[in-house]
């Protein structure tokens, strides 16, 4: 064992894979901190983010805003023409559609931390200093590597990947649902 800096060299190591919670392997003995790009991460389980807020996060602030608005004034709306129960329909379907989109707005889109290496190779992610498995891109928005990458919304605030791409989609279809069926309850 080296000693450096008060520290014996294989304790500094420990130390380091403690607070990375033994994620990535070391390089060179050079503790690897994860790159989290322009995204907001939070609640770690076994070193996965569960929650990323993007870095489009205010224009989906204004989302999250004008869907509540929106259902309000529907809502209301349908209130004064047909009634109660009819508008108590508007605002199921307004929830629903809140509730879908923040789903797809905080999910992982797809950032993993467990399954690369801290290569540098000809497949490996400059910026991220990672291994890019098969499926892996790049987003230069976000600028993290995203696994199942489909595209970047900017409304949602982030990519939409392996881990948020149902959530996409059901928020997607929540929105139809939330069109149709306030169109049907104004027209009644």
């Amino acid at each position: 064992m080296k000693q450096q800096d008060g520290f014996f060299q294989d304790d500094s190591i420990r130390i380091h894979k403690e607070e990375t919670n033994g994620i990535l392997e070391i390089e060179n003995d050079i503790p690897f901190k994860p790159h989290y790009g322009n995204n907001f991460m939070f609640k770690f389980c076994d070193g996965q983010p569960q929650i990323t807020i993007g870095p489009h996060w205010p224009l989906s602030l204004c989302v999250i805003i004008s869907i509540m608005i929106g259902t309000y004034f529907i809502s209301a709306t349908i209130y004064i023409k047909s009634g109660i129960w009819y508008s108590l329909g508007s605002i199921m379907s307004g929830l629903i559609l809140e509730i879908c989109f923040l789903r797809v707005f905080l999910k992982n889109p797809g950032v993993n931390f467990t399954l690369t290496k801290v290569v540098k190779t000809e497949k490996s992610c400059q910026p991220c200093k990672l291994e890019k498995e098969q499926g892996t891109y790049h987003c230069y928005e976000c600028d993290i590597c995203v696994r199942g990458y489909d595209h970047h919304c900017p409304w949602v605030g982030k990519c939409i990947g392996e881990g948020n791409i149902m959530e996409f989609q059901m928020f997607l279809l929540s929105f139809l649902l939330f069109f149709a069926s306030n169109l049907f309850l104004v027209m009644i």
